[in-house]
């Protein structure tokens, strides 16, 4: 197998894998927020086509998914759904000088349930950063994203956020490579006021900030590269009625790709989720903080059909435990995409 072609497909896969999440992330609370399909998109981001240009290079990406989910909004309905999924992601480089790119990426990520619309989404995303070398094998991405999320039918879960950050990867010795990344998030829910301190809806927006570090190691292998992780990050809301939006999270997990041939890969990954919310209390105690625990595990499928076109099968299931019983769910997501690179 080409150690190049395993090195830009794990390093897509593993690059993303911790920013995104699937709708089967842990419930967002009333809204969970769905990105069903973001890990195939990313998973050959990094493989695509490049239209080589005198000063800059351009990459677009556009993909079709058709799946069904068991628990559309992850709660005791347990209400299951087809869904229709299209994302199209351009990009656009241009080198500054021998060691950093300036780059700007636009997308737009549509889901479509058939049943359960209240879950139906578009989410935009403008990012633009720099991108560039440093010694000792280090690379840095400084970067600025804006995102646009509306739910069609449904209007409270719809922000406006802007997430800022630092991505720092290094090269060791033996094949071995590890990453850091800071992260802040900011989300103003232009539609959802903020409860004041004794539960009565304010004049302010809801609004949330979110600091977040990861940091991974991994090793590439001659046919596969395996990669574990950590991230802590802290929510803190001005929703202020029993500090609602207040947690820390934990994630722990790994990652594998394996090459099965030239053309077939095998990927997947589990991680574990630890929440614990500072003024949340439980329904039958107001004297025990909500704790949740759950994770989520993931298998999939990639065929290469051309030089520009991968078909992807996807299977994830996820579980949630809390001494909370409305938090407790499970359920699973299985999709089928075709993804084409210009």
């Amino acid at each position: 197998m080409n150690k190049a072609v395993i090195r830009c497909l794990a390093v897509a896969i593993f690059a993303y894998a911790g920013s995104f999440s699937f709708a089967a992330d842990f419930k967002e609370e009333e809204t969970t927020e769905k990105f069903l399909g973001k890990s195939e998109e990313k998973t050959y981001k990094k493989v695509e086509t490049l239209k080589e240009h005198k000063r800059y290079k351009t990459k677009l990406l556009v993909s079709a998914t058709q799946g069904y989910d068991n628990n559309v909004f992850l709660d005791s309905r347990r209400k299951g759904d087809t869904f229709s999924e299209f994302i199209i992601d351009g990009n656009i480089s241009y080198p500054m000088n021998g060691r950093w790119d300036f780059y700007f990426d636009a997308s737009t990520h549509d889901i479509t349930y058939w049943e359960a619309t209240q879950a139906n989404l578009i989410d935009t995303n403008l990012k633009m950063g720099f991108e560039g070398r440093l010694p000792w094998g280090f690379t840095a991405n400084v970067y600025n994203d804006i995102e646009l999320m509306e739910y069609q039918n449904n209007d409270d879960g719809e922000y406006v956020g802007d997430k800022a950050g630092l991505l720092l990867k290094q090269k060791l010795p033996n094949n071995f490579f590890h990453s850091f990344q800071y992260e802040y998030f900011y989300k103003n829910y232009s539609d959802r006021k903020a409860f004041n301190g004794w539960g009565g809806l304010s004049d302010s927006d809801r609004i949330d900030n979110r600091n977040t570090v990861d940091y991974s190691v991994g090793k590439y292998m001659k046919n596969s590269m395996v990669k574990v992780f950590g991230e802590y990050y802290l929510n803190s809301s001005n929703d202020s009625y029993l500090d609602y939006y207040d947690y820390e999270s934990v994630k722990l997990g790994s990652s594998a790709i394996y090459l099965l041939t030239d053309k077939l890969s095998a990927y997947a990954s589990f991680y574990e989720q630890f929440r614990h919310y500072s003024g949340r209390t439980i329904p039958d105690d107001a004297t025990v903080k909500e704790n949740d625990r759950g994770w989520v595990t993931t298998a999939a499928l990639y065929y290469d059909i051309t030089k520009s076109a991968t078909l992807g099968l996807n299977y994830s299931y996820r579980q949630n435990r809390s001494n909370n019983p409305s938090q407790k769910y499970s359920g699973s997501i299985t999709s089928l995409g075709l993804y084409y690179r210009f």
